[in-house]
């Protein structure tokens, strides 16, 4: 079964260790590297399968990279510490029969999606494939065959946009590679994938992404939790990282896709994850300033638990009445966390209660004030208390009933 299928970029320049002083261009590129990277690490498939337009090609045939380990760095890039070493996934060419690429140096196509991977943790079973030198299309008998593997599989696909976005760009300009760019990307947020056959200008812009991405869509019947995380051209190459298919998505992800839906004025579709949906608070951060908390305390047992997210992100984004309504510009910078809450209990012992552990409600009838816990500034009970009763209107010496929850974070990474 295929888990998860995504594209990357292969610029090594998105690399923090090769980018240096220029990291900070193309600091949305990396931010969504490294999401999916944790993304197919939290998935935990058996396998993971990356098609590179840059492994060395055959005439007529896909290709594999032989294992038994599959190495390389980014040397070559003035980065040689960013390095991997990961095993061969054997059975990938056991079902697809493909011809073998002797062992090398990987390509930076496969080496920098990897780079990513490998920062968070990758360290499974890996099979590589190569395009063949002409542009013939994917067989989708490839793309079942990889479906039926045995457990579960996260696909790759390595591509660049446009090479010729502007001048000086590596492959030249071309007034219509950004139409290219812009025509690919808005497929994908419609999840038109019918629409990536007859692209326009597709020859103008120079690109290696069609190939791989319409290939990796062979391995799964359709879109899935897709979503753009991002897109950038900041020297002439377009950057684009997208979730294709997910069968678990990241609650993170739930609320972020929920948010930039209502801000588009779309339908907000949610998969289901069934019913039972705990007390739930959505965050969200611009850098390190707070743009908006809301949830609720209270479990809800007919609730799907998607549809709960969704409902409090959307609230968090446009309702927070400490601040202004979010706008679909400052999505991309938005950093999303989504908390769900333990049952209460009542507290009875003020000295072993820890509020970086712990979170608190103070209420009294139907006045009631909560504080998430591991909040900054926040050391100690009395000064978690003191907001609670804030928030709940409560005087300092009014009784009211103390509780504590825990609480299970899905934070999106940075």
């Amino acid at each position: 079964m295929t888990d998860l299928v995504a594209l990357m970029c292969h610029a090594p320049i998105v690399v923090p260790a090769v980018g240096r002083g220029e990291a900070r261009h193309c600091h949305r590129t990396t931010r969504a590297m490294r999401e999916i990277a944790a993304r197919v690490v939290d998935a935990r498939p058996d396998r993971l399968l990356l098609l590179s337009p840059h492994s060395p090609r055959r005439h007529g045939s896909w290709g594999v990279w032989a294992g038994p380990r599959h190495r390389g760095d980014l040397g070559a890039f003035r980065a040689p510490e960013i390095a991997v070493d990961l095993p061969d996934a054997p059975e990938v060419n056991a079902a697809l029969r493909l011809p073998t690429i002797s062992a090398a140096p990987l390509d930076h196509g496969a080496m920098v999606p990897l780079a990513f991977l490998w920062e968070a943790g990758w360290r499974g079973a890996t099979a590589i494939l190569a395009l063949p030198w002409e542009d013939e299309p994917w067989d989708p008998a490839l793309g079942a065959t990889i479906a039926r593997l045995e457990g579960r599989t996260a696909v790759i696909a390595s591509g660049d946009m446009s090479h010729r976005l502007k001048r000086g760009a590596p492959a030249g300009y071309h007034p219509d590679a950004a139409s290219f760019d812009r025509a690919f990307v808005s497929a994908l947020e419609r999840h038109d994938w019918t629409a990536l056959h007859d692209l326009p200008h597709r020859e103008d812009a120079a690109e290696d992404v069609v190939t791989t991405t319409r290939s990796a869509q062979t391995t799964v019947d359709g879109p899935r939790g897709d979503e753009v995380l991002s897109y950038e051209g900041p020297w002439g190459v377009g950057y684009t990282e997208a979730i294709l298919f997910d069968e678990r998505p990241a609650l993170y992800a739930v609320a972020r896709r929920a948010v930039r839906a209502h801000l588009r004025g779309e339908h907000v579709e949610t998969s289901k994850a069934g019913a039972g949906a705990p007390g739930v608070f959505v965050t969200l951060y611009e850098g390190q300033a707070l743009k908006g908390c809301v949830g609720h305390v209270d479990a809800r047992p007919s609730e799907d638990l998607h549809a709960a997210i969704s409902d409090v992100a959307i609230s968090a984004a446009t309702r927070d009445p400490r601040f202004d309504p979010l706008t679909i510009d400052q999505l991309p910078d938005l950093v999303f966390e989504v908390s769900l809450l333990s049952e209460q209990r009542p507290l009875t012992d003020r000295a072993t209660h820890d509020p970086s552990a712990r979170g608190l409600v103070v209420e009294a009838g139907r006045r009631r004030g909560l504080l998430l816990p591991d909040v900054e500034t926040i050391d100690t009970i009395d000064q978690q208390e003191r907001v609670c009763r804030k928030k709940a209107g409560l005087s300092p010496s009014e009784p009211a009933r103390l509780s504590w929850f825990t609480v299970s974070k899905a934070s999106q990474p940075t």
